[in-house]
């Protein structure tokens, strides 16, 4: 990856020119027109094919385009970090879902050699569940944007970057001073864990995914999802499900039902509480073990 826009989040790759590899996505700033959408909204605007437009208030716009180049136009003036928070997360699900991944709303741990999703809306605990597994001695895959290949005889995981967004009171839970982490966003609402020799390398077959609750269950439960239940959940918890479901619909559906038929989906119900984790947790690595 070469970018114009400093990427701290990311690990340097200065060893490319030794190893021959090639550099397959460049992220440059530039003008940006998202004249074309109706309603400038936060979010994914428009979407062809292979070039997709996306705008969020107060930070900018970035336009990527054929899954090798993303343009950023920041709002003047703007802290980058807004900037590097919004392009690391959905415009890069956008730029993967071009290169056809199935761009999953989760964060993704391994276990032996197998990943794990959690997968859940903005704010529900993705994140905390990964990092308190890690804490437990799993790795890390990726955060908040889990990207999945389908069409072989298992899905696979590909590896993110080595950190984990979280809220100060989540990164006590985990055991980890919040004193000490990374400020990735200006207003402090999440700080930056990075899990060092945590952290999977490895791309890694899917073995199981976990829907989490919005965690206001009166005790730790996993409940199985039918077929028709999870395929519901991976269309909603795809990124930019809704334009990107207009351009390619019948390879997205696709996607999902290879997942839902290849691995179990399953419901985490959670107490509202994060004294309650280290219940969440034994039960999480009990239900694990049938898996591997």
């Amino acid at each position: 990856m070469l970018s114009e826009l400093a990427l701290p989040e990311l690990v340097r790759a200065d060893e490319v020119a030794n190893t021959g590899e090639v550099v397959d996505v460049t992220i440059r700033f530039g003008d940006v027109d998202f004249s074309e959408a109706e309603t400038p909204e936060s979010g994914l605007l428009w979407a062809r094919e292979n070039e997709a437009s996306l705008f969020f208030d107060e930070i900018g716009s970035f336009l990527v385009r054929e899954g090798r180049e993303i343009v950023v136009d920041p709002v003047p003036g703007e802290d980058e970090r807004w900037v590097r928070g919004a392009l690391l997360g959905p415009v890069m699900a956008a730029l993967l879902y071009q290169r056809g991944w199935l761009t999953l709303h989760a964060s993704a741990i391994s276990v032996g050699a197998t990943a794990v999703a959690f997968m859940a809306d903005r704010g529900w605990g993705k994140s905390t569940t990964a990092a308190a597994m890690c804490a437990r001695g799993h790795r890390l895959v990726a955060d908040d944007v889990t990207a999945v290949k389908t069409g072989g005889s298992r899905p696979i995981v590909s590896p993110g970057y080595p950190l984990l967004k979280l809220r100060p009171r989540a990164a006590a839970a985990v055991g980890k001073d919040p004193a000490t982490l990374l400020r990735i966003m200006p207003d402090a609402y999440k700080l930056g864990l990075r899990p060092h020799h945590e952290f999977s390398l490895d791309s890694l077959p899917l073995g199981c995914i976990y829907v989490l609750d919005r965690g206001n269950a009166p005790a730790p439960a996993i409940e199985p999802l039918g077929p028709q239940e999870a395929l519901v959940e991976l269309i909603r918890n795809t990124y930019g499900h809704k334009l990107f479901q207009a351009v390619r619909r019948s390879s997205h559906l696709h996607q999902c039902a290879s997942v839902v038929n290849s691995v179990p989906v399953r419901l985490l119900k959670r107490p509202h509480s994060l004294t309650a984790l280290s219940g969440v947790l034994r039960l999480l690595e009990e239900d694990l073990a049938d898996i591997r």
